[in-house]
């Protein structure tokens, strides 16, 4: 647990040195999907941030909560580790669990405070590069390399190489070390990390409800066009996403109910969200009235729920 809390001081004061405004959120206690968000000076990019020392401890309630945060909020979700099953993780690598990013410390410092991006990825535990098709080629025609010679080269066949040229292939470590050898290591993209911790919406996938409330929310999201996402460690209950988002907490009766607030509040105030409490059935009435008045001010116009 000491490691645990260290590491995240770390990665705080990595994110504070990179002038990102950064809050700590401590709630709930245990096993909790979000250990910080942090916001640029610009304000243009948010990053939501778990920090685990062993990256296997990760639940599956945590993975699942993180990509519903990038799905709502449409906000990257990084994985910040020191070790996967006891193995130290390697900096300068981008590693993928569960459509997630997982990187380092030193990583994410190279990548904040640097701005320098990495360019070698960990999938299923093999290490691999991504090609630039176009440097690929302008390269091959500067050192008039043909298809041919670069597949003996690097012991591949030539339809390999034409992959290459199309980027539908990584290149192996190994294999690219080669291929650096001969045309560069600019033939390489590099990682932006923001946004492979991004998510597309052709993933996106519902939540079911899991009470009355909630039965009622979704149901309103139904009626209004909407994405119903639920969550479940983090201290906002709901989000309902379409043309805009809002962020739905519960009131509940653990004696908590301050806290869960006041960090529920950051983390809609980091992603730029409207928050509502919702403590019973009459109160979901103002978020149906909040969605239905910006639909109207955009020229929408649909069937008033009843």
């Amino acid at each position: 647990m000491n490691q645990e809390i260290d590491l995240v001081e770390e990665v705080l004061g990595i994110v504070k040195k990179a002038n990102f405004r950064a809050d700590l959120i401590l709630y709930p206690k245990e096993s909790r999907s979000v250990d910080i968000v942090a916001r640029s000076p610009s304000g243009n990019n948010v990053i939501v941030l778990k920090i685990v020392e062993d990256a296997k401890n990760l639940t599956r309630q945590e993975i699942s909560d993180l990509r519903k945060i990038k799905l709502a909020y449409q906000t990257p979700t990084i994985i910040v580790a020191r070790e996967h099953h006891g193995d130290l993780l390697d900096d300068d690598v981008v590693y993928y669990k569960h459509d997630n990013v997982v990187i380092t410390p030193k990583t994410l410092e190279t990548y904040l405070v640097k701005n320098e991006k990495p360019i070698v990825a960990c999938i299923r535990g093999n290490y691999v590069l991504r090609i630039n098709p176009n440097k690929l080629k302008e390269r091959k025609e500067e050192l008039k390399c043909s298809r041919g010679i670069l597949a003996d080269i690097l012991g591949i066949s030539k339809k390999a190489v034409y992959m290459y040229e199309r980027g539908e292939m990584y290149i192996s470590l190994d294999k690219g070390i080669r291929l650096a050898s001969v045309l560069g290591e600019d033939v390489f993209e590099e990682i932006d990390i923001l946004k492979e911790g991004s998510i597309e919406n052709k993933n996106e996938e519902e939540s079911l409800p899991r009470d009355q409330i909630e039965d009622a929310l979704y149901k309103m999201a139904v009626n209004l066009k909407q994405l119903f996402i639920n969550f479940l460690r983090l201290p906002i209950d709901v989000a309902i996403k379409g043309k805009l988002v809002v962020t739905i907490v519960k009131k509940s009766n653990n004696g908590n109910e301050k806290e869960k607030l006041e960090y529920a509040e950051k983390l809609a105030e980091s992603v730029n969200t409207k928050i509502f409490i919702v403590g019973s059935l009459r109160d979901i009435s103002e978020i149906r009235k909040h969605i239905s008045l910006i639909r109207v001010n955009e020229g929408e116009i649909y069937d008033h729920p009843r």
